[in-house]
């Protein structure tokens, strides 16, 4: 599974996993994220959507499955079990595994936005 992933990615990452969490029947077509990202101000062409979602099955970020006519889709991975690998990146990165100096920095952070 490759670790990174651009806007649209995590957008539409997002976006499947609200579904997935409010969902009983988890199948989602790339038109419900369609409809989804394109609610706010950006609009997204469906083709661009579902080259994207294609990509993140490569990257076995998400499954892909064939429902009749059309391509359903599902996370191959929980929001949690992504944010602990993201978490376990940054600290590897930027703090030499050291988790208690990242949460300073985040505290410091917090701090500084709260003023």
């Amino acid at each position: 599974m490759k670790d990174t992933h651009g806007n649209l990615e995590n957008e539409i990452l997002n976006a499947i996993w609200r579904l997935e969490e409010s969902k009983t029947d988890v199948d989602i077509s790339v038109n419900e994220i369609f409809n989804i990202l394109n609610c706010g101000k950006n609009y997204r062409a469906y083709t661009t959507i579902k080259t994207v979602m294609d990509r993140l099955v490569e990257k076995q970020l998400l499954t892909r499955c064939k429902i009749g006519k059309r391509f359903c889709y599902n996370s191959t991975t929980s929001r949690q079990e992504m944010a602990q690998k993201a978490i376990q990146k940054l600290v590897g990165q930027y703090f030499h595994n050291d988790l208690r100096s990242l949460m300073t920095a985040i505290e410091s952070e917090c701090l500084q936005l709260i003023r």
